[in-house]
């Protein structure tokens, strides 16, 4: 009989032991994530005052391109607050998948080169 609650203890503590480390695994995914996503988003500012400066980008263009990234800023703001979930940090990371092909668009229409 003894021996079978020490069999018990050790599976609970092993099972106790792989949660926390898949816990933490993901805990720590997640941080860079949102660490990476925080650099691609100084990134996207540095893109868009670029292109106004290079006139890739008018400056309509590149408000609008602003308010999405603005619109980005401040739902990882309200994310991190709470702490982001694995969908919250999906849904922020194809915001900014459009935001990119957005400002890919906007570089590269067709009224570039003209006096803005």
């Amino acid at each position: 009989m003894k021996v079978s609650w020490n069999v018990c203890a050790v599976v609970i503590l092993a099972l106790f032991f792989f949660s926390t480390t898949s816990t933490y695994a993901q805990d720590h995914q997640q941080r860079e994530r949102w660490q990476q996503l925080s650099n691609q988003i100084h990134d996207a500012q540095v893109k868009i005052n670029a292109g106004v400066r290079d006139s890739s980008l008018t400056k309509n263009e590149a408000e609008r391109l602003r308010n999405e990234l603005k619109k980005i800023e401040s739902d990882m703001k309200r994310a991190g607050r709470d702490g982001i979930s694995r969908q919250e940090m999906e849904r922020l990371e194809k915001e900014f998948a459009k935001l990119r092909k957005d400002i890919y668009r906007e570089e590269n229409n067709r009224e570039r080169g003209q006096k803005r």
